[in-house]
């Protein structure tokens, strides 16, 4: 695993907006030419296309053979990464820059094969699609009527050294379809009555050849600036993630915002109480929409709290954001709700900012409300509470008779007891509970006849209702106070977690005591089991094994295979995570990170990930800002 400096390979994309216009027998006639100039060209992947023509380019050129992977018992082929790497050619061709890798492949996507060869300083040229980039997967999908599941971050797109148009008239590609040269006669004539009609194809043309014109318009505005930093023109684009299912459109019709500004892009998580405990199905989705911000080069960023609005304001003042995107929340709006929409709430709490609000008629009919509580629960704790406190405010009461009290005071004396059922039960349902339970028992003990409304007379509708209010009221605020006292105590918690720890490294004089610090604060976070490969010269060092609390250390010996090891060696060689819940090396068991400054990579750590769930956002934002301080003292001590 040297550590020399190798100069990135070159990236050329072919684009086209449908099968068919001569992607691939573009690339491959600009292969023969190159090779024809002395260059060592290779075909490292070539579709199997059924076309004649394009078969006939292979013809000539040396080719890597292609990996047969078993999938369900088919043999599927699949570009062999590794041979290419071996190999290294001076051009590689690999056709379909969006397809999907099968299971077994070191990564998940074809674009991921091809940025490890660009690090390794191979030129390739590639094949795609204007379908499928993904910030224009919703309007694409609103022209065809088809969901492209196979898509490219457009950061690969936008950062290829090369892109070139394969345009051609839509009559002529339907020409070609009918004549059989694109696929074979059943298929072309379903194609021909769905994807391929003449109106789609002209809306694919004119997206494709507006977008290559908006690359090479931010190309020229870019060679403009002074040094080679990001820029960003004044515009600062907010949008929001939830686990809405129409929030995936937010996100791209943000992420297109933001380039066509020239703007920076974030995208905000408000982490609420009602999240933390929703289910399974629920956090999926919320994870896939962080991630697909992500891939589309937003910013993460987390904030807490119970008042989703405020939140999203508040940050939005602090970070000089100059446009906030948001869904439409078809929440039902029921009698009594006086708060309003998100959007009436963000215009309220930021009256100065610009909000876009996108609408998703597909998505019409379903309602998702980002207000919603968690659910109440029942549970014996909290009904033993009630019937004390009830138990009490009753023997006060009778204790009051006794003396001969006004009726009043004994009727305080329970709407006392139904503000600490509230207090101390925080739920709504013990407070409707309480309030009717308390009327009973006065009913039953103090009026005669006993449960009968005309001993209250006309006052029973008014006692009633006050202990109803009172206790409706104060559980609220009492459940929103102790749910904001709990989410305080674990952000300072966190927060002092990393505060010590940062102030631990810096007095850190060994390498052993680097890695029992930087265990130890990945145990106290997230109690999985760690384990840590340190670098010594060009080789790994043998792996420090971290269990977790009542795992002892012999059951980690599984965590160390060749499998395993292979997966660090890839993250000290890439500087890349990889392993467990990534894109890269997916059937690891754990995580590997990777402790590295700009230049070299000092350590991966891996972190089991015993149920193969994802690191919390929060957690992992901790997580590698701790590891970037680990960096820096690792740095300093090597140096020593």
């Amino acid at each position: 695993m040297s550590e020399e400096k190798r100069v990135r390979g070159k990236l050329k994309i072919f684009l086209g907006f449908a099968a068919g216009v001569g992607k691939t027998y573009a690339m491959l006639e600009a292969a023969h030419s190159m090779k024809d100039q002395g260059m060592d060209v290779v075909i490292g992947y070539v579709e199997p296309h059924t076309r004649p023509e394009t078969a006939a380019l292979t013809e000539g050129l040396k080719e890597v053979p292609p990996m047969e992977v078993d999938y369900k018992g088919i043999k599927l082929r699949e570009f062999d990464l590794d041979a290419s790497l071996v190999l290294r050619p001076q051009l590689l061709l690999v056709d379909e820059l969006a397809h999907s890798n099968a299971q077994g492949c070191r990564h998940q996507k074809r674009y991921q094969d091809i940025e490890e060869l660009l690090q390794a300083g191979i030129n390739v040229c590639t094949t795609v699609n204007i379908q499928h980039l993904e910030s224009l997967n919703d309007l694409v999908t609103s022209i065809t009527g088809i969901h492209v599941r196979e898509r490219i971050p457009d950061k690969v797109f936008d950062t290829a050294d090369f892109v070139e148009v394969v345009d051609i008239e839509p009559e002529d590609l339907i020409k070609r379809l009918e004549e059989g040269r694109i696929y074979k006669e059943g298929q072309a004539a379903r194609a021909l009555n769905n994807f391929f009609t003449r109106e789609k194809l002209t809306a694919l043309r004119e997206i494709a050849l507006r977008r290559m014109a908006d690359r090479v318009n931010r190309m020229a505005e870019e060679e403009k600036l002074p040094g080679d930093r990001e820029y960003y023109v004044g515009e600062h684009i907010l949008t929001c993630i939830s686990a809405s299912p129409t929030n995936a459109k937010v996100i791209r019709t943000a992420s297109r915002l933001a380039y066509a500004f020239h703007g920076e892009f974030t995208a905000l998580y408000v982490e609420t109480p009602a999240m933390q405990s929703a289910n399974v199905k629920t956090k999926k989705l919320l994870n896939e929409n962080m991630q697909l911000a992500r891939t589309l080069g937003a910013r993460i960023a987390t904030v807490f709290g119970e008042d989703v609005p405020y939140q999203i304001a508040e940050y939005a003042k602090e970070s000089n954001v100059s446009k906030i995107v948001v869904g439409r929340t078809n929440h039902r709006i029921y009698f009594g709700q006086i708060k309003g929409t998100l959007v009436e709430r963000l215009t309220q709490y930021a009256p100065k900012l610009d909000v876009y609000v996108i609408p998703d008629l597909e998505h019409s009919g379903e309602h998702f409300n980002l207000f919603r509580k968690e659910k109440e629960t029942v549970t014996v704790d909290n009904v033993l509470r009630m019937l004390a406190i009830l138990a009490l405010s009753t023997i006060l009461g009778l204790i009051f008779k006794r003396f001969d009290l006004p009726d009043s005071n004994v009727i305080m004396i329970y709407i006392l007891g139904v503000l600490c059922c509230a207090i101390y039960t925080t739920g709504r349902l013990f407070s409707l509970a309480a309030s009717v339970f308390s009327v009973l028992l006065f009913n039953y003990f103090f009026t005669v006849p006993i449960f009968s409304l005309q001993a209250y007379g006309k006052s029973y509708p008014v006692t009633f209702a006050v202990m109803l209010i009172v206790g409706l009221i104060s559980s609220s605020m009492t459940g929103r106070l102790q749910r904001q006292m709990k989410e305080s105590s674990k952000n300072a918690y966190r927060m002092q977690l990393l505060l010590d720890n940062s102030r631990r490294l810096h007095r850190i004089k060994s390498v052993s005591e680097l890695e029992e610090e930087v265990s130890g604060f990945i145990l106290k976070l997230l109690n999985l089991p760690v384990v840590l490969y340190l670098r010594e010269g060009n080789a790994t060092a043998e792996p420090h094994l971290f269990p977790r609390k009542g795992m002892v250390a012999e059951e980690m010996d599984t965590y160390t295979d060749a499998f395993e090891r292979g997966v660090v060696a890839w993250v000290f060689q890439n500087h890349h995570r990889a392993g467990a819940c990534t894109s890269t090396l997916p059937g690891a068991k754990a995580i590997y990170l990777p402790v590295q400054d700009n230049e070299k990579v000092f350590a991966v750590v891996g972190i089991v990930l015993e149920e193969r769930r994802e690191i919390p956002v929060f957690a992992y934002g901790l997580l590698t800002a701790m590891l970037n301080e680990a960096a820096l003292v690792l740095e300093k001590l090597t140096r020593e």
